[in-house]
């Protein structure tokens, strides 16, 4: 048997480990998940790249991890571990008994053209593989591995490869440069360029305190909200509709009959009335570029819903809303909605949408302005229901009242088409029946 270390593959950026999927003693498969690691934008489920048994992790719950951290040891079949050996390249101490060494001022040159083309990753040039002969240093890596080393200007000594015997490999040289980037850039502030930041008190001097990391997920959704507000000029237009028939008919509906796992709520009936009221408004149905001073225009129709997940809010996108029947959207937010508390929500399933729906439910409240999540120019809230009586021509009568709250972007939209598209949502949740004309 053979024991092999399993490295965090390339990703983009880095993230927080929040579950180990294996023990010590499991057997996978390649393929199989290792972990799920969350980043500022999702959760990903890390797979093996090979067959074995997990020896020991070499990371911990909550420990951030980013491209090249060292995750777990696998022991690996003899076999494979034979087929890992066949493809090893030279030991760079042998390359070097075998090519004479360059003169200094041909590696003077070549390094200094290399420089112009990886300028934002070179710094004073280290002859690594010199360094290390004159040394004695045993340095295992391929003729390739010291050429790249040598334009990125990375002494192979500072390294602990990841291969066969420390062998260093190109993607220890990448994972080497990304962390030497990442620890020089500055970290952007959260509420903005150019906005001070609010100055905290020593809270321990009132009390005991308690200390918590923000997710990934709770640390990006911070930086987006906060970006939107300052950029984004917010108006809220305010609306009650009395939804008594709709509320009829949700509850009559037999979802058994219909596959369902359970009756319909509300939502996937406001997704589809909101969803038909952009094909009506397509000006809602927009981005803003004020850079180039355009309005970008969508053929297409994508609805997000802010789900409440364990990581943060996270807004899962259902495409194609306005082409999906009631019972489709319900099987559809099923689904988002539990993969989001299962934190298993990919990238692409927050991506694309044009509006969003921002829905309390019976948690609580009368009224709320929401956020527009940027690029998109509107954004519709739905508060909590409540009875109250109504003036019906004769005299009061009890009905149930569902608060709306549209926040739209005043650079693209003026109040009267917020005011006819919000007209527009009233009617159809009014009667339900003018969603199909």
């Amino acid at each position: 048997m053979t024991i092999h270390t399993i490295f965090m593959p390339e990703t983009d950026g880095s993230g927080e480990a929040v579950e180990l999927l294996t023990i010590p003693g499991d057997e996978v498969s390649e393929g199989d998940p290792l972990l799920v690691l969350e980043s500022d934008k999702a959760s990903m489920e890390v797979p093996s790249p090979v067959d074995g048994t997990v020896k020991r992790w070499l990371v911990k719950m909550g420990a951030e991890i980013a491209t090249g951290t060292p995750l777990l040891e696998l022991e690996l079949l003899q076999t494979q571990a034979n087929e890992d050996e066949l493809r090893l390249e030279e030991p760079v101490v042998e390359a070097a008994k075998k090519t004479p060494a360059a003169s200094e001022s041909e590696q003077d040159a070549e390094i200094q053209e290399k420089s112009q083309v990886s300028a934002p990753l070179v710094r004073p040039p280290v002859i690594a593989v010199d360094a290390a002969v004159l040394s004695g240093a045993e340095i295992y890596a391929g003729p390739a591995v010291r050429k790249l080393a040598r334009e990125l200007g990375i002494d192979l000594l500072e390294l602990s490869g990841s291969g066969k015997r420390g062998r260093i490999l190109k993607e220890d040289l990448k994972a080497y440069a990304k962390q030497r980037l990442s620890a020089d850039k500055p970290k952007p502030a959260v509420q903005g360029t150019g906005i001070p930041v609010i100055p905290l008190d020593d809270f321990t001097r009132y009390g005991e305190v308690e200390q918590q990391p923000l997710s990934g997920i709770a640390k990006a959704t911070a930086a987006h909200m906060s970006r939107c507000w300052l950029n984004i000029p917010h108006v809220t237009l305010f609306d009650e509709v009395v939804i008594d028939d709709i509320e009829a008919f949700r509850r009559s509906i037999d979802h058994e009959a219909q596959g369902l796992p359970r009756r319909p709520t509300l939502l996937p009936f406001m997704i589809a009335i909101v969803a038909r009221a952009l094909r009506q408004f397509p000006q809602f149905n927009v981005a803003l570029d004020p850079a180039n001073d355009q309005l970008i225009s969508k053929s297409y129709v994508n609805i997000g819903f802010a789900v409440d997940s364990p990581a943060g809010l996270v807004v899962p996108v259902i495409r194609d809303a306005d082409k999906k029947s009631i019972r489709e959207l319900t099987l559809d937010i099923a689904d988002l909605s539990q993969r989001a508390r299962d934190r298993k929500l990919g990238v692409a399933d927050m991506q694309g949408g044009c509006f969003t729906i921002s829905s309390m439910g019976a948690i609580g409240g009368t009224g709320f302005t929401p956020i527009i999540n940027g690029p998109e120019v509107a954004i519709l809230g739905i508060a909590k229901s409540a009875i109250k009586p109504v003036w019906d021509g004769d005299q009061f009568v009890p009905a149930t009242m569902l608060p709306l709250c549209l926040s739209f972007d005043h650079r693209a939209i003026n109040g009267g088409d917020a005011g006819r598209f919000m007209a527009c949502v009233h009617a159809m949740l009014t009667d339900v029946r003018q969603a199909l004309l």
